[in-house]
């Protein structure tokens, strides 16, 4: 019998924690009310999210202040959908989105034996607590209604995304950072697959191939602990690596042995490993197997991500080719394609996308399947 999983006491203490201060500032919020009258009670929501806007901006920022006092470099900063990257030794815009995050600071550590990682992990928080002790005064102090909620609430998202962040616990088996400043230093390979990780971001804004990046980046022992969600982000990588290359055999192999090894993938894994298993299957020929796969939460995800992610709209032109037999629509994938590369911000990923597109292209035309809502013959096809 399946043993029930039980859930950890941190994280139902923190759930609980959640609710009383969410219920404590909408209740304190409403009180204000008598005081600021209706019309204000809008001008209090505004505060409230500024509130937590700017915690998050602090929280981000303090790792980018910890970081580069520990020899990290700055590679960007990410507040919702808003992105400052650096691109060719100049910060610029752009907009991309992670499911499931608010916001973050990617920096590249220093390249030495023991590279520094608790003050760049412990620093959103700190920062958090730093911003909700100078919020304190003024709430006590302030006489001002709108001032004393929006210190209060600074007070009170400030502490929960410092707790949150800065007491040691993983949720949703993805660690937090205290988890890591604690613990990273105990598992040399765990903290060497944290500095790889963010060294290949780097080098993919640089313009740098996955497949012409260091072999040892990807290098994993046999019997490598691929519950821990930093090695398992490497594994991952490397199956990424050999697409990038074009052997596509030897990673439809590697992505399905992530998938079906028993690891306890996190959802964001699961969903990108599987929207490429669905692309090795239909250019490898397994069309029924990837119309298994293209199951409708699946297809929410590829929905919600295609907007900031060329390898998306690759998987969407594949089964446009290869399961819908639909030439014009691939044609108009290819279009979106050029469209999402021109403002996507790691550009060494384009080349082995690009040609990813041409091996679908190559799946078609070799195909010996005739659908019947198929538009135009293979020869059709246009390359970009």
């Amino acid at each position: 019998m399946r043993q029930k999983k039980q859930i950890p006491w941190k994280t139902i203490g923190l759930t609980l924690l959640a609710a009383l201060v969410g219920g404590a500032v909408g209740y304190w919020g409403m009180c204000q009310v008598d005081a600021l009258g209706l019309p204000g009670l809008l001008v209090l929501l505004l505060l409230l999210v500024l509130a937590y806007v700017l915690q998050v901006v602090v929280h981000e920022g303090g790792h980018l202040v910890c970081g580069l006092l520990t020899g990290y470099r700055a590679l960007s900063f990410r507040i919702g959908r808003v992105l400052l990257v650096k691109l060719d030794g100049r910060w610029k815009l752009r907009a991309y989105h992670i499911p499931g995050t608010g916001g973050q600071c990617l920096m590249a550590p220093p390249a030495q034996e023991n590279p520094p990682y608790r003050l760049y992990h412990l620093g959103g928080g700190l920062a958090n607590l730093l911003l909700a002790a100078l919020a304190l005064p003024v709430f006590l102090l302030t006489g001002a209604p709108l001032l004393r909620v929006f210190a209060g609430a600074l007070v009170l998202i400030g502490g929960w995304i410092a707790g949150t962040n800065l007491l040691p616990m993983k949720m949703g088996g993805v660690a937090n950072d205290g988890y890591n400043a604690r613990n990273l230093g105990k598992d040399p390979l765990a903290l060497q697959c944290s500095c790889v990780q963010l060294w290949i971001v780097e080098a993919l804004q640089e313009g740098y191939s996955l497949a012409g990046m260091p072999e040892e980046w990807f290098d994993l022992p046999p019997k490598a602990d691929l519950q821990n969600v930093l090695i398992m982000g490497t594994a991952i990588q490397r199956a990424s690596r050999l697409m990038a290359r074009g052997e596509l055999e030897e990673a439809d192999q590697a992505i399905r042995a992530l998938l079906r090894g028993g690891h306890e993938l996190l959802g964001l894994h699961r969903l990108e490993l599987t929207c490429e298993e669905i692309y090795c299957a239909l250019v490898l020929g397994r069309v029924r197997e990837a119309e298994r796969l293209f199951t409708p939460e699946v297809r929410r995800y590829c929905r919600q991500t295609r907007k900031y992610c060329p390898g998306r709209v690759r998987q969407a032109y594949a089964w446009a080719l290869l399961a819908e037999r639909d030439v014009e629509k691939a044609r108009d994938l290819r279009a979106e394609f050029e469209r999402a590369a021109a403002r996507y911000p790691y550009s060494g990923e384009l080349t082995g996308e690009r040609n990813l597109l041409d091996r679908a292209d190559q799946a078609f035309r070799a195909s010996s399947i005739q659908d019947s809502r198929a538009e135009a013959p293979a020869e059709k096809v246009e390359k970009i």
